[in-house]
């Protein structure tokens, strides 16, 4: 199995000259939406795990879904920057160029792991679980994070705006701002 990891940089600046790093509007309910499909995703996942043994082989849906869990959030983190990019990879680079505390190797690691899981049917079971899980925790726990602080700045940022609106003399405000203060 490959595991030489491409250079971070190097990666960066292909995807972004290939044109698969990709400038995309922000949609604060499409990015809900993924967090939201992330965070259930977690929540089942950990739930079926309670029950495996740990020589089962089921181990590999936890981590598949982990992974997918993860890829969800770095990409609702891409989209809050105005940003997409056309395969895992990319997305790889592109969240690891903007944020130097998250573990390119490791993304690399895991994606390259999926893909074999996915593409040559690699199974997996517990004790190779468990070398991934506290990295999966900790980058999930950091990009959560990430994604409440922004989503209560996109909140707070909407309510300022209606309040200057208001002490400004403006005696309407259109249904479209204030339900979208409501939903975000």
């Amino acid at each position: 199995m490959k595991q030489d990891i491409d250079n971070l940089e190097q990666t960066y600046k292909l995807c972004k000259s290939s044109g698969k790093i990709k400038e995309k509007e922000i949609d604060v309910d499409l990015i809900k939406s993924i967090y939201q499909v992330s965070k259930q995703r977690l929540n089942f996942i950990n739930k079926q795990k309670e029950n495996l043994n740990k020589d089962s082989f089921d181990w590999t849906f936890v981590f598949v879904d982990y992974y997918e869990s993860l890829r969800g959030l770095i990409e609702a983190i891409l989209l809050f920057h105005g940003y997409s990019a056309d395969n895992h990879q990319c997305k790889n680079a592109l969240i690891c160029h903007k944020y130097k505390d998250l573990d390119w190797e490791f993304l690399e690691i895991i994606r390259l792991k999926r893909n074999y899981i996915n593409y040559r049917g690699i199974m997996l079971k517990y004790n190779n679980w468990k070398q991934f899980e506290l990295s999966f925790k900790l980058h999930i726990k950091n990009l959560e994070e990430e994604i409440n602080k922004r989503l209560k700045d996109k909140f707070t940022i909407n309510t300022k705006n209606i309040l200057n609106k208001i002490e400004n003399g403006e005696n309407t405000i259109s249904e479209k701002e204030f339900m979208g203060n409501i939903r975000n």
